[in-house]
Order: C-alpha cells, then sequence, then structure tokens
C-alpha cells in the first residue's frame, strides 16, 4: 500500500510524496521522516503531522511546517516543530491514510501562507537591524 501525503524539510521545502507502506506504515514513516521514532501532532479537520520524537533534541527548528500548522489550526502557543515533517491523514479508526484532494489542498495553501509570512517577518527583521 502506498500513501500519498506532503512531507516539509526545515529549509523550507514541501512537497508531495508516496510513502510506501508495504512491510509497515511504521517503516515507510520513519524513512519519509529519517528517525526511528515517530510521534504525531493532530491537527484540525483529520490532518496528522508526524514528526521525529527526539527531533527537539537532534533536528533544527521547520519554521515552514510550525506555521502552516497553525494556519491549519494548531495552537499558536504549541512547540515549534522540528526537523522534516510528514502530513498526512488518518481515518475515523485512527488508522494512517492519504490526504484527500481537499485535504491536500489545505495543507498546500497553508505552506503558501506560512512562505509568506516568513518572508514578510525576514524583511521585517531585516529593516529593524539596519
Amino acid at each position: 500500500m502506498k500513501l500519498m501525503g506532503i512531507r516539509a524539510t526545515a529549509d523550507g521545502r514541501a512537497d508531495g510524496v508516496v510513502v510506501n507502506v508495504g512491510t509497515s506504515v511504521l517503516a515507510g514513516l520513519q524513512a519519509q521522516i529519517g528517525c526511528g521514532v515517530v510521534d504525531v501532532v493532530r491537527l484540525p479537520n483529520g490532518i496528522e503531522a508526524w514528526v521525529d520524537d527526539n527531533g527537539a533534541y537532534t533536528a533544527e527548528v521547520n519554521p515552514a511546517a510550525t506555521v502552516a500548522a497553525v494556519v491549519l489550526g494548531r495552537s499558536r502557543t504549541a512547540d515549534p516543530l522540528y526537523g522534516p515533517v510528514l502530513f498526512l491523514s488518518a481515518d475515523r479508526a485512527g488508522d494512517v491514510r492519504s490526504l484527500s484532494p481537499d485535504q491536500y489542498k489545505a495543507v498546500t495553501a497553508a505552506f503558501e501562507q506560512a512562505h509568506a509570512a516568513l518572508e514578510r517577518a525576514e524583511a521585517l527583521s531585516a529593516a529593524l537591524h539596519q
């Protein structure tokens, strides 16, 4: 089985990916994120952000994924997301699934908003430090 999602790297890239879960869902998640222990951040509308459970200690902050998660409904006061972040979905039973077309569009739009906000913040910071 294969799952369709969006993988966001700490350098700001967010690309569609195919997660191969032929062996197991866990192995597919680990391969995409590049870690041994995964954790999930549940967002509204059945969207999930999968992260390295040790990312806060081993990876850099992922600003675009953090802001995109807030755009999607995550609390603004929540901890940032670190390292690669894999956006997928879950069904009513809690099983990991592909993003639906509407969820895919929502995550893509959230990243567009996140990139715009981060560019504005960077420009403001540069202006303030001149």
